[in-house]
């Protein structure tokens, strides 16, 4: 289940009003008989009687709309850093009917585009919402009623949500794509960032210095040789860097412990940054000479700028039952199959992988209980992507259409996993879908808004 049907928009009045909220999962987050948080008074019964908004045929009274505000000031007390960037007072309510006014038009518009939520899809995402909060359906009930809302009020809530959800898979997920051609444009960007970060590079030096005069004669020249190649000698031995300079160092280095501190890449003599380019920490380099003498370099640390090249990303371990479907009653009937499948998976009366074996029509993956194994985002198609974003560890998917087949899939568990070469195309891919998607999801708000009708007393501050 997406995770955008299963939370409250609490924390999304700023950037979900546009729709770039991120799916995470529902956590009421107030303890009952929590006490408002100062700035904005909990709703009066008096409050109920005003009208906060009409959005088409709906309205949004000023008690709904004291609630979230007042909600959502609670959550961003417990979050200091967050609050203090957060608007308060008149600003955050105004900013939350702004959010409320476009999920109420965005539900209308899914309505009489015919999207539907069936009874029963609503009381498994509501079963779905306690079982993540670890309450059942009545803590649920007694932790929304504490806040102040109505159980009604919060179901057409979740029902609004859902439709949202469904809306923006149908109109905007499944119809984003990303090229083969667009991954390369944005590898070639992110590699020249590279290499421009590279320069920027912050390089801690350590020196061996036998330094020659301004006008060394040869017999100079050839003696401080000599002492450096003793103590490159010694380091090719294994002996630490810092007991060799001790030991071999003639100049004022000494001293300092040879340490020529910290500096960008560019800011080093060119001879130097060279020196160093392939060396990882705690190497040192060949022996080089300059005009103040011949040196051995220790690369101490070298920190590199971040750029927007992937290094890591997180996997998902998944199972798949398949069923072919071609054609509509074809897809009705895998989808009512799957339904019936996913239901006795959650009750408990099977366990996934023995119904994969039994049903699923992928061969390769019906023999290994429907096993996908590790999975990078971006290497699944982008409606399965997007389901198993909006999952946790140990849920089921509704069942998910893609062409000629009905996938249910379930996610067993996530994990940090360092991208070996080649792998980042299949993130970037993920990464290009969700910034496309949240572009096309605004659009698509904002032309909804600019359809409904909208009417907010004069009276609102």
């Amino acid at each position: 289940m997406n995770k955008f049907v299963v939370r409250l928009l609490l924390l999304a009045a700023f950037s979900a009003c546009l729709g770039a909220a991120q799916a995470q999962s529902l956590d009421l987050g107030i303890e009952p008989g929590a006490a408002a948080a100062p700035g904005l008074s909990a709703p009066s019964s008096g409050d109920s009687d005003g009208i906060a908004a009409v959005v088409g045929d709906q309205v949004i009274t000023r008690y709904d709309l004291a609630l979230r505000a007042r909600t959502l000031e609670q959550r961003l007390a417990q979050q200091p850093g967050q609050a203090a960037a957060m608007p308060h007072g008149a600003q955050l309510r105004a900013a939350v009917l702004e959010q409320m006014i476009n999920e109420y038009a965005l539900a209308e518009f899914a309505e009489h585009s015919g999207i539907e939520v069936s009874d029963d899809t609503l009381q498994r995402a509501l079963r779905q919402i306690a079982s993540s909060n670890h309450i059942d359906l009545a803590g649920l009930r007694a932790q929304v009623r504490a806040q102040g809302m109505g159980w009604k009020d919060f179901e057409a809530q979740i029902r609004r949500e859902i439709l949202i959800a469904r809306l923006r898979q149908r109109d905007v997920a499944s119809k984003v794509q990303v090229s083969d051609q667009d991954i390369d444009a944005y590898l070639r960007r992110e590699q020249a960032a590279s290499g421009r970060a590279a320069a920027d590079a912050e390089l801690h030096l350590a020196q061996i210095l036998s330094p020659l005069p301004d006008h060394p004669t040869p017999a100079e020249v050839a003696q401080a040789r000599s002492l450096i190649d003793q103590a490159a000698a010694a380091l090719a031995q294994g002996r630490r860097f810092d007991v060799v300079l001790r030991d071999f160092t003639a100049g004022p280095d000494a001293l300092q412990g040879g340490d020529l501190g910290t500096r960008p890449a560019a800011q080093w003599p060119q001879l130097f940054a060279q020196a160093v380019r392939s060396l990882q920490p705690g190497q040192v380099s060949a022996v080089i000479r300059s005009p103040a003498g011949f040196h051995i370099l220790e690369l101490v640390s070298r920190v590199q700028p971040r750029t927007g090249l992937p290094q890591s990303a997180m996997q998902a371990r998944v199972r798949e039952i398949v069923l072919d479907a071609q054609g509509a009653s074809a897809r009705k009937a895998a989808i009512h199959e799957l339904q019936v499948v996913r239901q006795a998976i959650e009750s408990g009366e099977v366990r996934f992988s023995a119904k994969a074996r039994e049903i699923s029509q992928d061969l390769g993956t019906a023999a290994k209980g429907g096993d996908l194994g590790w999975l990078l985002p971006g290497q699944l198609p982008a409606e399965l992507d997007v389901a198993l974003d909006g999952m946790n560890p140990g849920e089921l998917s509704q069942p998910l259409v893609l062409p000629g087949k009905v996938v249910l899939l379930q996610l067993v568990d996530r994990r940090e996993h360092a991208l070996a070469p080649g792998q980042e195309r299949a993130v970037v891919r993920n990464l290009l879908l969700q910034q496309k998607e949240a572009k096309a999801f605004d659009e698509l708000v904002q032309q909804v808004r600019s359809r409904t009708y909208v009417r907010i007393p004069d009276d609102q501050s």
